[in-house]
């Protein structure tokens, strides 16, 4: 008790140090333990997309051994990611692994320069704590020691080129794979590929055909039109019945359960009594059978009225009538489904909102009706989208004009700037934390904690910091998504990205700026006051001395964070809380059972980007902890390959095609400049001993941040054009290889001649029209030989005796019958493509030329020798398919991970034919309270059979309801076998 503050200060931050890298050294080796252990017990955890995904989206399973795993791993391509869950997971890969390279580089070259530069010939009585010998400040301020400063300027400049070259070399890798992205055969077949959404259309355009004709110059003409009108009075009935259903759905389980425990109950009752009763030996216990009553009285009995769900009607079901929850909600739901279907008939005559979705024919038409300045007024159709999936629209924000959006823009910013601002007091406190070793010399009753037994400094100065910051920095994203919201971003997956820049604006300020004046508070306070223009100069001043917060929390972040992901500690026991507690109904039991977790980069990568930033700071001030940052990256690159493989599956639907990426590279560039800024500003604060050379050092400094601004604002100018869009020249070349493949399956090669009047847009719009209209027939067919067969089919049955062979009249109706129905189909076909192409003609109103009536002619032949279900309509395995996609239409309004699969991607050049584009939907772009369906009550069955009764009482009250796949046990816990009987099961999840 004899030392003082002053006297331990030092050896403080050795020891904060050591025991910040002892705790998350630890930890991360119980984490690696938990999850070899682990791995191979927990499939739903580690390793579901192995079995849970479709055939074709499914991972390779990693070998058992604890050990084989990681070699397995590593050597997996990283493209299979693509396939897996899309170009934005495999960009993130590819982000890590850069910075891996980078950091590694620094690593090798600061040791090799700056460390000696540093320490060697300098006394180690200058500094008495052994990090600080590795930093700027161990350097002495004298005139013999200033030609040292000069190789940190040197290596500043290469280390700057080296992240320059290796930001242009990866963008080049990006728009590559982008674009091969964007034209692959799984991507271009998608309706969202072709689809643009326009809001703030003007009145004047508030119909189909103005909207045509102003679309009249894309390229390959416009498929389908969707305008959004108002739908308020149908969307409020749309929810209330989603909500009802849930309810209901929530309170028929909970009598199925109770009933189940009633019976139970009496189970044990029932073998209670007979180990009473005076039994021989031999004779076993007999099961307790069901009553012969009928089931209305068996449920009556177990489930009595008192004991049934409640609740209120009123506000979040605190006030209002109490009633009962099943007749209720059964009420409810029926008398919903009259009002939505009587509401739907006049949904068309609401008023226009001012959004329009526009389907192109062709890929490129909707990049080129997406970059076209659209309208001569300020504002108006200014802001365009493209690749829009229904599943992506946040349609609460697709009502407002553009001068709402714009005030809603500029507010949700202020209150942004406004949030920083407030929320810097807590932060500052925490950086405060850091070094409380310097604050307890000044403040005398904290001396107790500057003197108090290890390791109490290290973890109050070391641990407690991170991890208070990791938790403020947690409930940050909730307030900032609410901002995104406000300002009426109109896709869930832009939201992200407008999170993810707020996210990253907030981590630079609050975890390295204020965070490194606030560790340095109470040295600072009083000159910043005093002289407020030398805050920058301050700033950098302290930047070296402050190291310690930022060298303690990316061991926090790069050890223990990355273990963390890749054990999963946290999501075991929420699965296992959410299966226990909250999977009462089959719907809750199929999310914690089939679906997967996913990760959001819109918060992931600002944390990676963050911690790059510091790094760059600290490159050449403290090179030791460049270390942490490479060993950092390379487990977080190990975590999220193993998670982005093997456990997440990214929504389709919230694919932005790597747009992330460029945001990610801008953030490099943040750091280059915070580096260099801060480097002059202690060149220049230097010049007090050597004026000359320190600002001519500074001055170079200056030279540098003007080269890294023209080099950023020279890969913006190249790359952004071809990051946003599809390049023509792609585009192009991609429809002449399909038009030539045509030709040279139907009409023979392609002249030169024929080449150079080559309008493939035209050709490609043609044969698009011909083959959807096609591909209706024969849905057209079946309705019109319906009545010819059930005629043949009474005909036959009234001659034929019961009970006897088929005789010879029989036989013939039969045959006349096969005759009459191939006889219809073939006349049926070539009178509809006959139309079809009379109707073209009268639509152009041109005529066609040699390549197109040759190309027509083909479809005739085909028609004529039946072969146009093969080339003119995607093959499927059975019916099951189309009805696959009508059931996925019906809840594609519904934000559900994976209703619809998605097909792998494929990156190759192989071009994609026509007949394997997506099925159209018609209800694509409506908003779902205009036709999705009710949700059918998913009931799960019981042993008391008592389900099938509640399912006939929702079915008499014209309630849809059924208890397909869904089964409770005698403990009352709902296992689930398949997703909800409404949406066509479509393979995959085999447990």
């Amino acid at each position: 008790m004899s030392l003082t503050a002053a006297q331990v200060n030092n050896s403080n931050n050795t020891k904060t140090f050591v025991t910040a890298l002892v705790a998350n050294g630890g930890l991360l080796v119980v984490e690696v333990a938990a999850f070899v252990v682990l791995k191979n017990r927990l499939g739903r955890i580690y390793s579901p997309r192995t079995f849970l995904p479709p055939p074709a989206k499914r991972a390779h399973e990693l070998p058992v051994s604890w050990w084989r795993w990681l070699p397995a791993l590593l050597v997996e391509s990283p493209r299979d990611v693509i396939n897996n869950n899309g170009l934005d997971a495999y960009m993130t890969l590819r982000y890590l692994k850069m910075l891996i390279w980078i950091f590694l580089v620094f690593t090798i070259s600061t040791f090799l320069v700056i460390v000696p530069v540093d320490i060697v010939g300098i006394p180690s009585s200058s500094s008495t704590d052994p990090l600080q010998r590795l930093t700027w400040t161990n350097i002495p301020g004298t005139k013999e020691d200033e030609k040292r400063l000069s190789a940190h300027l040197i290596m500043m400049y290469l280390l700057t080129f080296f992240v320059l070259f290796m930001i242009r070399r990866e963008m080049l890798h990006f728009v590559d794979v982008r674009h091969k992205f964007l034209i692959s055969k799984s991507h271009s077949r998608l309706a969202q590929a072709r689809t643009v959404l326009i809001v703030n259309v003007p009145e004047e355009l508030a119909n189909e055909h103005d909207l045509r004709l102003f679309a009249s110059f894309v390229p390959g003409g416009i498929d389908r039109v969707w305008m959004y009108r108002d739908t308020k009075k149908l969307n409020k009935l749309f929810q209330r019945r989603q909500d009802a259903c849930k309810k209901l759905e929530a309170a028929e389980s909970d009598v199925l359960k109770h009933a189940t425990k009633a019976w139970r109950n009496k189970e044990l009752e029932h073998r209670k009594m007979q180990k009473k009763k005076k039994q021989d030996e031999e004779q076993g216990d007999t099961p307790l059978e069901l009553p012969e009553v009928p089931p209305r009285e068996l449920l009556d009995e177990l489930v009595p009225e008192d004991d049934r769900p409640k609740h209120r009607t009123g506000f979040l079901g605190l006030f209002g009538k109490k009633v009962e929850t099943i007749p209720w909600c059964t009420d409810e739901i029926a008398k919903l489904n009259r009002e939505i279907a009587e509401t739907r008939q006049h949904t068309g005559k609401g008023k226009f909102l001012g959004s329009v979705f526009i389907r192109c024919n062709l890929q490129l038409g909707a990049h080129v009706l997406a970059q076209c300045v659209s309208y001569h007024q300020p504002l108006a159709m200014k802001d365009k989208w493209m690749e829009t999936s229904p599943k992506d629209i946040v349609w609460e924000n697709l009502d407002d004009g553009a001068l709402e959006m714009t005030g809603r823009y500029v507010t949700s910013w202020i209150a942004t700037i406004g949030l920083i601002i407030a929320w810097g007091f807590p932060v500052a406190f925490i950086g405060t934390l850091s070094q409380i070793n310097t604050l307890c010399q000044q403040v005398h009753w904290l001396n107790w904690v500057c003197t108090a037994p290890n390791p109490v400094p290290g973890i109050i100065q070391g641990i407690l910091p991170p991890v208070l910051l990791a938790i403020l920095f947690a409930l940050l994203p909730l307030v900032l998504r609410l901002l995104a919201w406000y300002e009426c971003i109109p896709r869930y997956s832009l939201m992200s990205i407008s999170v993810y820049r707020r996210f990253f604006l907030f981590l630079l300020i609050h975890g390295f700026l204020i965070v490194t004046l606030s560790s340095t508070f109470t040295t600072l306070v009083h000159q910043i006051i005093n002289n407020p223009t030398s805050t920058v100069q301050n700033l950098a001043a302290q930047l070296p001395s402050a190291s310690l917060f930022f060298l303690t929390y990316m061991v926090t972040q790069g050890l223990a964070g990355a273990g963390a992901a890749l054990a999963q500690l946290f999501p075991i026991v929420i699965h296992f809380v959410r299966k226990w507690f909250l999977g009462r109904t089959p719907r809750q039991a199929y999310s914690v059972t089939f679906l997967m977790p996913s990760t959001d980069f819109g918060l992931l990568l600002p944390r990676l980007s963050l911690l790059a930033v510091i790094g760059f700071v600290y490159s050449v001030l403290n090179p030791s902890k460049l270390i942490k940052h490479l060993l950092g990256y390379s487990m977080f690159y190990l975590a999220f390959k193993f998670l982005l493989t093997q456990v997440y599956d990214q929504p389709d639907e919230s694919e932005t095609g790597g747009m992330y990426f460029p945001i990610s590279m801008s953030n490099l560039f943040v750091g280059l400049y915070i580096a260099q800024v801060c480097l002059a500003c202690l060149f220049f604060l230097k010049a007090s001993v050597s004026p000359s050379s320190a600002v001519a050092e500074g001055v170079l400094m200056l030279v540098l941040i003007a080269i890294t601004a023209m080099a950023q604002m020279m890969i913006t100018r190249s790359f952004q054009p071809i990051t946003d869009f599809l390049p023509m020249s792609l585009a192009t070349k991609k429809m002449a290889k399909r038009y030539e493949k045509h030709q040279q399956k139907h009409g023979g090669p392609v002249t030169p001649n024929e080449e150079l009047n080559l309008d493939i847009f035209r050709q490609h719009s043609t044969l698009r029209s011909v083959r959807r209209r096609v591909t209706r027939l024969p849905r057209q067919l079946d309705r019109t030989l319906f009545s010819l067969k059930e005629k043949v089919k009474e005909e036959g049955e009234r001659l034929a005796a019961p009970r006897s062979a088929k005789s010879a009249k029989q036989k013939m109706l039969e045959e006349q019958q096969r005759e009459a129905e191939a006889q219809a189909k073939q006349e049926a076909a070539e009178q509809e493509a006959a139309a079809m192409f009379e109707e073209a003609d009268e639509e152009e109103e041109v005529e066609r030329d040699p390549q197109q009536k040759a190309a027509e002619e083909a479809v005739m032949d085909d028609l004529k020798n039946g072969d146009a279900p093969e080339l003119y309509h995607k093959p499927s395995t059975s019916a099951k398919a189309s009805k696959k996609s009508k059931k996925a239409s019906k809840q594609s309004g519904s934000r559900q991970s994976k209703v619809d699969p998605a097909a792998p991607v494929d990156l190759s050049d192989e071009d994609v034919s026509s007949d394997e584009e997506e099925e159209q939907d018609d209800h694509a772009f409506d908003h779902p309270s205009t036709y999705v369906e009710q949700p059918w009550i998913w009931i799960p069955k019981d042993r008391l059979g008592l389900s099938k009764l509640l399912v006939d009482d929702l079915h008499a009250s014209g309630v849809d309801a059924s208890d397909l796949g869904a089964v409770m046990d005698k403990k009352g816990i709902v296992e689930v076998t398949r997703n909800p009987p409404d949406e066509e099961w479509y393979g995959g999840n085999d447990l």
